[in-house]
Parts: structure tokens; C-alpha cells; sequence
């Protein structure tokens, strides 16, 4: 799972629309969000071994880099005292992470399972992500499935468009 990763917009179910109905986003958000994917791509820098799993996600929208130690729960606090807990577990590193995040949301907590697993097609290795996200006050859930192939070349600097901060959960 090591390397450089884009989304194949072409495949699966690439729009993050109803992951973010779901959180509560307003519709004007959920189409900047919508317009900004469809112009520009999303690339996903991964590092993992048997200890910690590092990503750095970058798109129109979002610029994150994010480091979990395996096993071990981060627990974050956001503004007005509210806290978002993030835990990545592994049965194959290198292979699959299941990243479990619990965090208030527009409209309540929502609790979202992130599972990245490589797939073999043909002689080509692809990641597979499927995002579950689950509204804890209303019980509505919605399931994305995103396709990632591996990236070569040069990667341009995140958008100034693009929000983040770069998280080492350890």
C-alpha cells in the first residue's frame, strides 16, 4: 500500500456527496466540495508498516496528513470542548487499515469506518476504500466506495483552496 495513489473518478462511487449530507453539510458546501473533485485530483501519499499507518490526502479540498500508531485510540478535542477519537487497526499490515473515527458532526456525532484495502487486477495492485459514515442521532448511514490507482510522476502543491493541518496521532 506504500506509494502514491489517485482516484479513478471513473469507478466505484467517487462523489462524497451523501458522506457529506450525512455530516450535516449545507448543499452550497456539498457542490463546492463536488465541483472542486471533478477539476482537480485527489492523491493519496501512504506510508504503513506493522507500527503506524501515515497518509497525506490532497485535493481541491482538502490538504491532511495524518499519522496513527496501530492500536493505540487518539483522542483530539475541537472547539467548544467537543472531541473526535480516531483508531487504526490492521489484520495485514501493508495490505488493509480499517480506521474507525468518532466526531461531532453539523448534525450530531457521526461515527466513520474507513477500510483501505490493496486489490489485485490483473498484474496491476489498486486501493480500494470504502468510507461508512453513520449518523448517531438520526441512524442514517451512507457507504462510498472509492477506487485509487498507483500514481506516477510529479504531484503539484496542494490547492490554496485546499484545508488541513497535518495531525501526528501517536
Amino acid at each position: 500500500m506504500n506509494g502514491t495513489w489517485i482516484l479513478d473518478k471513473r469507478r466505484g462511487s467517487p462523489s462524497m456527496r451523501g458522506y457529506l449530507e450525512t455530516m450535516g453539510v449545507t448543499e452550497l458546501a456539498i457542490e463546492a466540495h463536488e465541483k472542486g473533485e471533478s477539476e482537480h485530483d485527489t492523491i493519496n501519499l501512504i506510508e504503513f508498516d506493522d507500527e503506524y499507518f501515515k497518509i497525506k490526502k490532497m485535493s481541491r479540498v482538502t490538504d491532511l496528513g495524518l499519522e496513527l500508531k496501530l492500536g493505540q485510540e487518539f483522542r483530539q478535542t475541537l472547539p467548544g470542548e467537543r472531541v473526535k477519537t480516531v483508531l487504526a487497526t490492521s489484520d495485514n499490515p501493508g495490505k488493509s487499515v480499517k480506521i474507525i473515527s468518532r466526531m461531532p458532526t453539523m448534525n450530531g456525532l457521526a461515527t466513520v469506518v474507513d477500510t483501505k484495502t490493496l486489490q489485485r487486477e490483473g498484474n496491476v495492485l489498486i486501493l480500494v476504500q470504502t468510507l461508512v459514515i453513520r449518523n448517531e442521532r438520526s441512524g442514517k448511514e451512507h457507504t462510498t466506495l472509492r477506487y485509487f490507482v498507483p500514481h506516477q510522476g510529479e504531484i503539484g502543491p496542494a490547492a490554496v483552496t485546499a484545508k488541513g493541518t497535518g495531525l501526528k496521532l501517536s
